[in-house]
């Protein structure tokens, strides 16, 4: 299965977010508990980490790259065989689900 990873609505509508790092790359297996990504928005430095194991398959937000909440900035997979799509449109028509993290 494909999933997403957005800037979540919980920090707060209108918010912004700096992707500060990436602690995995494409391609690469994730563990539950795994560190994902660093965001900075105006008030603090969140660290998002993965609450279910995975493969990081897509990237579509770099270091330094600001997202709007609700943004995509990853695709995930259960597998590497599986296939995803190129862009966020398929995350935008909500045909893919979301990527758990705390």
């Amino acid at each position: 299965m494909i999933r997403k990873l957005d800037v979540p609505m919980e920090l707060g509508e209108g918010v912004e977010v700096r992707v500060l790092a990436w602690h995995k790359q494409e391609g690469d297996a994730i563990a539950e508990g795994e560190a994902l990504v660093e965001w900075e928005t105006d008030k603090a430095i969140v660290l998002v980490t993965a609450k279910q194991g995975g493969f990081l398959r897509k990237l579509f937000a770099r270091e330094g790259d600001w997202l709007k909440v609700g943004e995509v900035s990853a695709f995930f997979a259960d597998s590497l065989d599986e296939p995803v799509p190129d862009d966020r449109g398929a995350a935008a028509q909500g045909l893919i689900a979301n990527f758990e993290t705390t």
